[in-house]
């Protein structure tokens, strides 16, 4: 009897052992955006945090704008003068700059700034649009407006008190940190799975809609019957159909949706985020179906692992065989790794964390070869980074020795990593 009972009591201890694993292994705490938020009249509420109604992992992106460009004052005047009479000819052959973020003889070449917020410090927010954003190294960088980041309502879920939505008004300063282990997801899990597009499959976390992305979101729709709310956490698959979508549960049901954004043409688009590329952005028209997997990897960095607050450094050769080497300013405006490299490929839109860039080479007017660290490559066009709209590439061999190279005089830029 003893010897049953010694049994059982093994038994029940490999059994806890077991859970505890199969727990680990679906611990998404890690991925989650996690911090302390101090409002106006010093209260603090920590907790898991979701930023708006959208963002609540650390690879999702904050998105602003900075307010003026400080390497313009590395370059002569000549060079500021060529810079501008090449996006003035720019801008005329684009209707006159209309559509263009450059268009006038006074342009100062602002640039839009994104990061992931695993690569932020801390938020300083001062007023209706104005940001001071700090990265892990101490370094500030100032924001203003540029999209619905600037301005959202915060979310907390503070473990003493509940659930807790902040008026961006109220909000002074937001301090991001690690989550705690085994902290469980106010909105549910993460949504996973695999994107089917005209031009080839993406794998990762899924953004439906530029917006829900996470099991308790939900995606809305009508039937013959009526209105329907379905969260994500029950969807095994959505396809694209005649106006519509066909709906698959994990349980079997099918249901034919239309009359939302959700499953129809108005739709934002679908957002794969993987580790390998960063982010792709997939418009509705090359979109055709996805498969959610029911319990999505472990794949994603925790808050410690990410360090793109690294300063580029690599080397530029230009067309005529000169090679200049140092820390790097990308289009003038890049100058950390956090920061995103974009381009289109296939009507499919690219994000991808210049921590993830080998080289990019310039092919013509239009169209850059990228090269990635995991050893893949592509031919990217239509965006600033990758066309003849970009303005070039600053070099510091050290503070006081630098030069500037235009676009057009660039062979390749390759950069450390």
């Amino acid at each position: 009897m003893k010897e049953k009972l010694i049994v059982v009591f093994l038994m029940a201890i490999t059994n806890v052992a077991f859970l505890k694993t199969i727990e680990k292994e679906t611990d998404y705490s890690s991925m989650l955006i996690y911090g302390k938020v101090t409002t106006v009249s010093d209260q603090e509420y920590v907790g898991q945090i979701r930023w708006g109604d959208e963002e609540a992992f650390w690879f999702d992106f904050f998105n602003s704008q900075k307010p003026d460009n400080k390497n313009l004052k590395y370059l002569s005047k000549s060079e500021l003068k060529d810079l501008n009479e090449k996006d003035h000819h720019a801008s005329n052959d684009n209707w006159w700059g209309w559509g263009n973020k450059k268009w006038n003889w006074d342009n100062d070449h602002e640039h839009v700034f994104a990061c992931q917020f695993g690569d932020i410090k801390s938020l300083d927010i001062r007023g209706k649009e104005k940001v001071v954003l700090e990265l892990k190294n101490g370094e500030k960088i100032k924001l203003i407006g540029g999209s619905n980041d600037i301005g959202a309502d915060i979310q907390v879920s503070d473990p003493e008190l509940g659930h807790v939505k902040l008026d961006w008004k109220r909000v002074s300063h937001v301090e991001f940190m690690k989550a705690p282990r085994g902290l469980e997801s106010y909105y549910g899990d993460p949504l996973y799975g695999t994107v089917e597009t005209r031009d080839g499959n993406f794998t990762g976390y899924v953004q439906w809609d530029h917006d829900e992305r996470l099991g308790h979101d939900e995606l809305n729709g009508d039937t013959r019957d009526g209105e329907i709310d379905i969260k994500f956490s029950k969807i095994a698959s959505i396809e694209k159909d005649y106006g519509g979508s066909i709906i698959t549960l994990f349980s079997g049901r099918e249901f034919d949706l239309s009359g939302s954004n959700d499953v129809d043409d108005d739709n934002r688009g679908i957002i794969v985020n993987s580790p390998d590329y960063g982010r792709v952005d997939i418009d509705w028209d090359e979109f055709e179906k996805v498969d959610f997997i029911k319990e999505a990897p472990l794949a994603a960095k925790s808050y410690d692992e990410y360090q793109g607050e690294k300063h580029l450094e690599g080397t530029v050769i230009t067309q005529d065989g000169d090679t200049f080497r140092g820390r790097l300013v990308f289009d003038l405006d890049e100058e950390y790794k956090l920061e995103m490299l974009n381009g289109m490929l296939d009507e499919i839109e690219y994000f991808i964390p210049f921590s993830h860039v080998r080289s990019v080479s310039p092919l013509n007017r239009a169209e850059s070869k990228v090269e990635l660290v995991n050893g893949k490559e592509y031919t990217f066009d239509d965006k600033v980074d990758v066309n003849e709209d970009n303005d070039g590439v600053l070099i510091f061999s050290s503070d006081d020795d630098y030069q500037y190279v235009m676009w057009e005089d660039i062979k390749q830029v390759r950069f450390d990593n």
